[in-house]
């Protein structure tokens, strides 16, 4: 493990540069409160988001510096290590598996006809596995729509399918009509491979729906194949995410699908109908399917990284608000335009600098927080949330006191911002505080503009609240209060362009100022859950609080 003290820090970034004014970004006055730095904030992405840190992966040189530099940043505004052993650091043990595809080979069988031959990174991608380095097997399949068991929204395409011994055919996604944040938990694949391997099935195949082929080409998902999976691993030897029953796991080209319909009661077309509808669909299609998938498998070991701003009730601080923010990125990959490093500055160098300037907000009030603040930049995120569902599994303070959590990743700011969007608002007595934050900011609380992406699954802030703990995922808004700036149209661009690419880097236009205003609100968030006696709630019979509030925390599956 490495000293802190040996990795240098990026001058100007280790030093307190708390602004003494209280204008928000592009002049909007704020009530006075927490101040924060836009200098300070681009210091520490600057260093982040640096080639030398090589993007950053999970359980690399690169990423081991950069928690290096966290730790050393949270020493020296003074909050206390939180980590093992008196240290700043929490060791979450890996795996990292990567598919050989090469190797790769799946073959439909038809009950009358030919078999078809599918190409690895052609017709399909294997998906790696965490805990069999050579897979081989066969089984029938049936076509399960969206893979969605939810009687409470009046859909289950699950209803009087037997799925034992078979693989399952499954759309990705949920059904519009569904609430966002439910539709999101429906959608996201730690919830339904956990439903389908329960159910007896031994294999998934994944296939997109035009909403989603629209948003992530085919030809994306192949440029992105050399990206690895992780799991973390159990005291016992248990893969977090392995599910060794799953022997066949695939992603079908949709140019290719209509091959498993082939003598299916319902045609591909109106199987996407169907699905658009939010029709339950389900049945048994005249095929088995046959895959060898090879996988490269190893041992990895990656910190999170836990720091503590101490309350000042004695006694409220035995409780405390949890801020995340994950510090990994993807490494480097796939060359784009000669440029094989996925630096990673807005996902999520610029929310790990918002998380620092808010302890150093937070730190410098005239009355600390009543309650600890709990501080955790965490790990493997780009490969399941694995470190936060580590942390949350094996917190390093009792599960029970962390009252809430408030996460930032990938706030896409490059224009000031008229609007921020509280993810998980709606769910509980957070939402009120947040709306009270963005008032005192001067900005307006948006409702999710992007349901289809489901963000309310695909961040870190999920591990909590499947861990029963109420939480908000803060990010950027899509309106700017300069009508010369679209930031929605930046933002679309960001998606489809930069995100998880080598163009991810400082060559962006950040806005900075935008930044720290968003460090002040999470600052004002944290500072009235802190000082409330009562705990942050569900809403009265909401989904989440219902569905998790009791969670013993079961084994996860990737998302």
């Amino acid at each position: 493990m490495f000293s802190i003290r040996a990795i240098p820090v990026l001058p100007g970034a280790g030093v307190a540069l708390l602004a003494l004014v209280t204008a928000a970004c592009a002049g909007r006055q704020t009530a006075p409160g927490p101040v924060a730095s836009a200098d300070t904030i681009r210091a520490h992405v600057t260093f982040l988001a640096d080639d030398a840190l090589e993007g950053r992966l999970a359980g690399t040189r690169g990423y081991d510096i950069a928690a290096r530099y966290v730790a050393s940043e949270f020493a020296q505004i003074g909050l206390r290590p939180a980590g093992d052993a008196g240290t700043a650091f929490q060791r979450v043990p890996l795996v990292e598996s990567v598919a050989l595809l090469p190797a790769a080979r799946l073959t439909l069988r038809p009950m009358d006809g030919a078999a078809v031959e599918f190409e690895a990174g052609k017709d399909f991608l294997p998906e790696p596995s965490l805990v069999e380095a050579e897979v081989q097997a066969s089984a029938p399949v049936v076509f399960v729509g969206f893979g969605v068991s939810a009687p409470d929204q009046g859909h289950d395409d699950l209803a009087g399918i037997d799925l034992t011994g078979k693989v399952a055919l499954v759309f990705g996604g949920a059904p519009a009509k569904f609430p966002p944040a439910i539709r999101a938990h429906h959608s996201s694949r730690l919830t339904k491979n956990a439903l389908l391997a329960a159910r007896g099935a031994v294999g998934i195949i994944s296939l997109q729906t035009p909403e989603e082929q629209a948003r992530t080409p085919w030809a994306r998902l192949v440029q992105q194949s050399w990206r690895s999976r992780m799991g973390w691993v159990g005291a016992d030897g248990t893969v977090n995410g392995g599910l060794p029953q799953l022997k066949i796991r695939a992603v079908i080209n949709p140019a290719r699908a209509a091959a498993l319909f082939a003598g299916a009661p319902v045609t591909l077309e109106q199987a996407y109908a169907a699905a658009a509808a939010g029709t339950p669909q389900a049945f048994d299609l005249p095929l088995v399917v046959e895959q060898v998938r090879k996988s490269v498998i190893r041992s990895r070991a990656s910190d999170n990284v836990v720091a503590v701003l101490e309350g000042a009730d004695p006694a409220l601080k035995g409780e405390y608000v949890a801020i995340s923010a994950h510090l990994d990125h993807v490494g480097k990959g796939a060359p784009v335009g000669g440029d094989a490093i996925y630096n990673g500055a807005f996902d999520n160098a610029v929310g790990i600098g918002i998380m620092l300037e808010t302890a150093r907000a937070l730190a410098a009030l005239p009355q600390r927080p009543r309650r600890s603040v709990l501080f955790v930049a965490v790990t493997a995120e780009e490969s399941g949330l694995q470190g936060s569902d580590f942390f949350v599994q094996h917190p390093t303070v009792p599960r029970g006191s962390i009252v809430a959590n408030i996460n930032m990743d990938m706030p896409v700011a490059m224009a000031p911002m008229a609007d921020v969007t509280a993810f998980g608002a709606e769910h509980s007595s957070l939402g009120a505080v947040a709306e009270r934050a963005a008032k005192a900011e001067g900005v307006g609380l948006a409702p999710d503009a992007k349901p289809e992406e489901v963000f309310f699954v695909r961040s870190d802030q999920y591990s909590f609240v499947r861990a029963g703990i109420p939480a908000l995922y803060i990010d950027q808004g899509l309106t700017s209060s300069d009508p010369a700036v679209d930031q929605k149209a930046r933002y679309e661009t960001f998606l489809k362009d930069q995100y998880h690419q080598p163009g991810d880097d400082l060559s962006l236009p950040i806005h900075w100022d935008s930044l720290a205003m968003l460090a002040r609100l999470n600052a004002r968030i944290i500072d009235e859950v802190a000082r409330t006696p009562e705990r942050p709630a569900w809403n009265p019979g909401n989904f989440f609080g219902e569905q998790f509030s009791h969670q013993n925390l079961p084994t996860r599956e990737l998302l």
